[in-house]
């Protein structure tokens, strides 16, 4: 069972997030990862004072209540938040990674800045809605969503902590609840660092059954199960194993697949193959040709250029593009055909451009934005297919800078490299140097097709004939079916 959910797990959810259709539910085990306390240990100093063990209390929601109703309000509560939360700790990479996944929604019912920060980092629009009224707000054109469903560090006195928070939920902060029930019901949401000993996610729990009572919409859960390490004594922890098992299973009434692990470390790896399965689907076209030049090289060029932007329009994947000379707008004209062909003009969701300014003859280009522009393609790709890459020198073509500066940037990305060698230029280069090189051609750390396939697709004689080029474009997605079932 643990290995066919991890198996649609990593199957689906990267589909689900191409389509726009996946979202995130992070819990406290995530800020753990970072350094905050659990419930318990953010609790243990009100325990203390209350003359009780924290451990054993089940209900901390109900500790924060005792601590407010003798202390006559929620200040101590939220000093000590304040205290624990406040600061800013290192940025799991957990984190890191979901703040590169096209995921446009994320829940949560942590306090802390952890996904505001970041994303922060990689200067991508965060719109945090940690109170009710802040939904009616508009948002930031692009950027993605994060609901503190139980408030935030930085608004304390609007934050869910005590039983009387929980039960008065719908009343006061009732306005995240049919938003959360709507991405329930259509989108595929993954929650990361849940614990069945969490009161949040109890509660996030009763509200999916609630909303559910039969056949709930399937969604993914990392769970770690518990470790010997964790308890004091043998029987402390095959009690808690037990209560695990039964909770993993329980799951099942929520709609959540457990993807079992065995330690929180594993998650950035797993992550980071959601990663590559995503970015599988982005092909970059990188390459260009000098239109100037006579005979018929330019055609063969453009038309292969043209045939692979169809081809990736036709699979349902996406087009990464600088739109360069020639091959850029060949195969951003077959990429439109395809799209328009098949009704599916959605290219707010898969073509992917930064333009390069192209300066006039006088000009000079801006390398330092190039570079930026390049680097920002290869982090957006998956794969990289190179075609042609030339300029002119005293009339002749030459392999153009720019195209192998692509490949370097490609390389240092670990994007997948698919230079078809036969259209010459700076891929005839490129693929000469990976035949025989150290990168690996099989497995799920590919980075290059075998040397078989790379003298196949040096074939200059195939470029003369339209059914050539068409076997060049065959085995170019042969490629590049082979890698994204692979992940």
């Amino acid at each position: 069972m643990t290995k066919a959910a991890m198996n649609r797990f990593l199957t689906e959810y990267p589909d689900a997030l191409n389509d726009g259709l996946g979202a995130v539910f992070i819990g406290a085990g995530v800020s753990m990862a970072a350094g905050y306390p659990s419930w318990s240990g953010l609790l243990s100093d009100i325990a203390d004072e209350l003359e009780i063990n924290s451990r054993n209390v089940h209900d901390l929601a109900a500790l924060a209540q005792w601590s407010i109703q003798e202390s006559g309000g929620a200040t101590r509560v939220r000093n000590v938040i304040r205290k624990e939360i406040g600061p800013d700790k290192p940025i799991p990479e957990t984190l890191d990674i979901l703040a590169r996944l096209p995921v446009r929604h994320i829940w949560t019912t942590n306090y802390d800045r952890l996904v505001e920060r970041a994303f922060a980092a990689i200067s991508r629009p965060l719109n945090p809605i940690s109170a009710p009224k802040d939904l009616a707000l508009r948002t930031t054109p692009g950027a993605a969503l994060l609901y503190k469903m139980h408030g935030s560090v930085d608004r304390l006195d609007d934050i869910v902590i005590s039983t009387d928070d929980y039960e008065l939920f719908r009343s006061r902060r009732g306005q995240y609840l049919p938003l959360f029930q709507a991405h329930l019901t259509s989108m595929s949401m993954l929650f990361i660092g849940i614990s069945f000993t969490d009161p949040n996610v109890r509660h996030v729990l009763s509200l999916i059954r609630e909303s559910f009572t039969d056949s709930p919409p399937e969604h993914f859960a990392i769970v770690r199960a518990p470790k010997r390490s964790d308890f004091k004594t043998k029987d402390e922890f095959s009690a808690r194993l037990a209560q695990h098992k039964l909770w993993t299973k329980d799951l099942k009434r929520y709609g959540l697949l457990a993807v079992e692990i065995d330690d929180y470390d594993e998650v950035p790896a797993l992550l980071r193959q959601i990663e590559r399965r995503v970015a599988a689907r982005r092909i970059w076209v990188s390459g260009s040709w000098p239109l100037e030049q006579g005979g018929s090289e330019p055609a063969n060029i453009h038309a292969i250029a043209e045939d692979i932007g169809r081809r990736i329009g036709e699979t349902n994947r996406y087009l990464v593009t600088g739109a360069g000379l020639l091959v850029g707008s060949a195969s951003l004209s077959g990429f439109l055909t395809a799209l328009r062909n098949g009704g599916g003009w959605d290219l707010d969701r898969r073509l992917i451009a930064r333009p390069f300014p192209q300066p006039l003859k006088t000009g000079i280009p801006k390398d330092d934005e190039w570079a930026a522009l390049r680097q920002e393609l290869a982090r957006q790709a998956g794969i990289v297919v190179f075609i042609g890459g030339a300029k002119l020198s005293n009339g002749l073509p030459v392999p153009a800078d720019g195209v192998e500066s692509e490949f370097d940037f490609a390389k240092a990305a670990g994007v997948f490299l698919l230079p078809i060698g036969a259209t010459g230029g700076a891929a005839e280069k490129i693929c000469n140097r990976l035949q025989d090189s150290g990168l690996a051609s099989k497995g799920s750390s590919a980075m290059r097709p075998t040397d078989k396939e790379l003298k196949a697709l040096s074939d200059t004689t195939a470029m003369a004939t339209t059914e050539g080029r068409r076997s060049l474009v065959d085995l170019v997605f042969q490629i590049i079916d082979r890698v994204t079932r692979i992940g």
